[in-house]
């Protein structure tokens, strides 16, 4: 009788061996689990949303930015159009035919807009902005806590010249039509400055007025009327020579009105 209980127990031994021996790393199925996720950083000046995918185990990818548009690349780059709220939804899936998404509401604040002028708050640095009329001269512009602006210092003025010291976009302006220009404008003491609308060249007719500009930050208006004047190249101009002091300009518009 013991010696059958051996037999038995050998005979259940050799049983699990080969059980073990017969089952391959190839037999052993692991599936991996699929998710879908996303991080952002958003630039608040331009509109533009840099997405940094974080999803696990996929290989294909559907984008929908919430106003009409998608993409299926990895990691997009967006520029919203319009400030708002938008919903963006990303959808992913892999070879094993599994799914998942994943959604996130993100918020687009106002975007700045020029009017006829281009990068009138400076948040894109100085370009199309000039000194005078003289394309490859840069206007200054200096950021401060985030802001963008153009400033310049006038340690020499001269009265009878103040366009010595000048700000300029070139921009086409239509005899006859009547242009809102404004902007922001302060300075470190009280003082005045030229803003306008005029030629490059030529003549150099325009169509500017004095305005008088504190150390506090302020928004100004001008109505303006190109009476005798227009030009695919015309331009916007600010003129700072007239009097000593500190002149920053930001947020310019100019509209027809």
């Amino acid at each position: 009788m013991i010696k059958t209980i051996k037999c038995f127990k050998a005979i259940a031994v050799l049983f699990i061996s080969i059980a073990f021996i017969g089952c391959s790393e190839d037999d052993v199925v692991v599936r991996q689990e699929l998710s879908a996720g996303f991080t952002q950083t958003i630039n608040q000046n331009t509109g533009t949303v840099t997405f940094i995918n974080t999803s696990s185990n996929a290989n294909t990818y559907a984008w929908d930015f919430g106003d009409g548009t998608s993409s299926t690349v990895i990691n997009p780059v967006k520029t919203y159009s319009a400030g708002g709220s938008y919903v963006v939804v990303l959808q992913v899936s892999n070879d094993n035919a599994a799914m998942a998404r994943f959604e996130d509401t993100i918020q687009i604040d106002e975007l700045f807009d020029g009017g006829l002028l281009t990068n009138g708050d400076f948040e894109n640095g100085v370009n199309p902005w000039i000194q005078g009329v003289d394309d490859n001269n840069p206007a200054p512009v200096v950021t401060f806590a985030g802001n963008t602006y153009y400033q310049v210092n006038i340690t020499n003025p001269n009265s009878n010249q103040p366009f010595l010291v000048n700000l300029s976009q070139k921009v086409e302006i239509t005899q006859g039509l009547t242009y809102i220009l404004t902007f922001d404008a302060w300075s470190d003491r009280n003082r005045d400055i030229i803003a306008g609308i005029g030629l490059s060249g030529g003549t150099f007719a325009n169509n500017s007025q004095p305005v008088s500009i504190t150390d506090i930050q302020q928004q100004y208006q001008l109505s303006l009327i190109a009476t005798n004047f227009g030009a695919m190249d015309a331009r916007v101009l600010f003129d700072s020579n007239g009097e000593a002091g500190l002149v920053n300009i930001d947020n310019v518009t100019l509209m027809v009105q």
